[in-house]
């Protein structure tokens, strides 16, 4: 049972939602609904059982995303190995009415869980404005699509946006442009699309934050480290793909999380977070209790006499540390008198 409970983030407050993950949790199910009302409920009560925060879904109008008809995509699948379909008809399977759309949102409200929706064409700005949600959403691959940017910015919310092809800079732009147009402020989900290592960059997440924007991470597959390290780094909004199946020989199940792997993912999110504790370097209280047992005493290794002068040669350090240390001889009782006279293997009183 999860009885974490931590400082709200930017998108607890904006979905008014108790902060008990650390950082604000989105279960991505864009594609792993599969354009089914049925399993879209089922995986939101899914998430709602494992206390996310919110659920993500996309909205999409095949025939308006796509100029080319005969456009195909390939992607890996557990049981089948790649398959290939046409990338209109993949598409057209993930389309939902507005009637659905009402319908899922009406049962997040239900759970008490948060919805976000990726506008991938213009004609959804509007139908999801009326679904009335705290953000707007768009992928990095809508980063240039400005034109919609603008329609999103007129209702005055935050926008939600992966990084992946934008620069620093273009990032900056389009702030600037999106604020004019109405909208307010953006918040960054850093994002990528290789398997190169060298090319991922995460150190980017500090200079997005030191720029001043709210930033989280959107990982493209399984390597839950990456989750753990993004935190450690400052990002305050995780995103993981939930799924029914991951041999569902359909587009995303494969890299999605299973129910039980969810769980235990979210887990040591929670761990990872209240393990950050705070930027200042301090001792646990069980490191201040070990000081007693472990640190180590003085101990004279030859016979003293009263009036002596004390010299650091005349010690050796052991443990217990219930004694005096070697750091306050230092400070201390270097060249100063012997109060008493001590004999080889007493312990230093001072």
């Amino acid at each position: 049972m999860n009885t974490y409970s931590f400082n709200p983030t930017k998108l607890h407050t904006l979905f008014e939602r108790e902060n008990k993950n650390g950082p604000f949790v989105m279960a991505d199910l864009g594609l792993t609904n599969g354009g089914c009302l049925t399993t879209a409920f089922e995986l939101i009560s899914i998430a709602a059982d494992l206390g996310v925060d919110a659920v993500k879904f996309q909205m999409i109008t095949a025939t308006e995303l796509i100029h080319n008809t005969e456009i195909e995509y390939t992607y890996p699948t557990i049981l089948n190995g790649n398959q290939t379909e046409n990338m209109v008809e993949m598409f057209k399977n993930l389309e939902l009415s507005d009637d659905d759309w009402m319908q899922i949102k009406n049962f997040c409200d239900k759970l008490g869980i948060g919805l976000i929706i990726t506008s991938h064409v213009e004609s959804a700005v509007e139908r999801i404005d009326a679904l009335e949600l705290p953000l707007n959403k768009i992928c990095t691959w809508s980063l240039s699509h400005w034109k919609m940017v603008e329609q999103l910015a007129k209702n005055g919310k935050p926008l939600l946006l992966d990084t992946g092809t934008i620069t620093a800079s273009e990032l900056v732009e389009l702030d600037e442009f999106y604020r004019q147009a109405g909208g307010s402020e953006i918040i960054v989900l850093f994002d990528f699309h290789t398997k190169n290592k060298f090319d991922r960059n995460f150190l980017a997440i500090q200079t997005l934050k030191a720029d001043g924007f709210e930033v989280g991470y959107t990982p493209q597959g399984r390597d839950d480290w990456l989750d753990f390290m993004a935190l450690g780094l400052g990002a305050t909004i995780l995103e993981k793909r939930l799924t029914l199946s991951r041999v569902r020989a359909a587009n995303g199940h494969w890299k999605a999380h299973e129910a039980t792997e969810f769980a235990e993912w979210l887990d040591h999110v929670r761990d990872c977070y209240a393990a950050l504790g705070t930027p200042g370097l301090k001792p646990t209280k069980e490191d201040v209790d070990g000081i007693e047992y472990f640190y180590k005493s003085a101990f004279l290794q030859q016979p003293v006499a009263a009036g002596d002068e004390i010299s650091s040669d005349h010690f050796a350090f052991k443990r217990p540390g219930h004694g005096i240390s070697s750091k306050t001889i230092y400070q201390q009782w270097i060249g100063k008198q012997y109060q008493q006279s001590y004999g080889t293997g007493d312990l230093f009183k001072g």
